[in-house]
């Protein structure tokens, strides 16, 4: 599935939780202004953390997966391809997976629950803020699986991308699952008070 962006809305992605907001810019001579965040948009949680990222043309960040934070991409510059599978059993979109095409040319703010696997291919040189609603520390570890498993299912325009050894050594899509649910039952576990 591939989502179109419309208007200045918010648009339903087809999995629970994400959304992608396309951003109408105010333009005048002097140039154009677009409104990235409002809490009143109540797209997600509210980011505490914002990065700056840059990548290369034809590397892949991801994929991860998270199981507290909440991401937000905006794209800046170039065109980007998100890849997303939903491994949260409890959603009706369990198993659904997309990827969403983003450039500078048509801001958008995409949002990205936990739960949700995702990756960023950069189809060009690529710039884009990223913000987390929980600051990184550490504790919220990156689960992750090839990017080309078959069970994630998603279709990236470049079947060889660039990516850092440690996701090259990423194991198979349904080891992540396994690990993502194992780490929740462990979460659960330490949440429930002795007798």
């Amino acid at each position: 599935m591939t989502v179109g962006i419309l208007g200045d809305q918010s648009t339903s992605s087809g999995i629970a939780g994400v959304t992608v907001r396309a951003f109408e810019p105010i333009d005048d001579f002097r140039g154009g202004l677009s409104e990235i965040h409002r809490d009143d948009w109540k797209l997600a949680p509210r980011p505490v953390q914002w990065d700056l990222l840059s990548t290369r043309a034809s590397v892949l960040r991801g994929v991860h997966v998270h199981r507290l934070r909440w991401d937000y991409i905006i794209v800046l510059d170039g065109h980007g391809t998100i890849g997303l599978k939903d491994i949260r059993r409890e959603t009706r979109s369990f198993g659904r997976n997309m990827v969403i095409e983003v450039t500078g040319d048509q801001p958008t703010v995409v949002t990205i629950p936990p739960g949700v696997a995702h990756g960023i291919l950069a189809n060009t040189a690529l710039r884009h803020l990223y913000g987390l609603t929980l600051a990184w520390d550490g504790s919220d570890e990156e689960l992750g699986c090839r990017y080309d498993d078959p069970g994630l299912g998603i279709d990236w325009p470049l079947k060889t991308p660039l990516l850092l050894p440690r996701d090259l050594e990423l194991p198979d899509f349904a080891t992540l699952v396994r690990q993502f649910e194992a780490a929740l039952i462990s979460e659960a576990d330490l949440a429930i008070p002795p007798p």
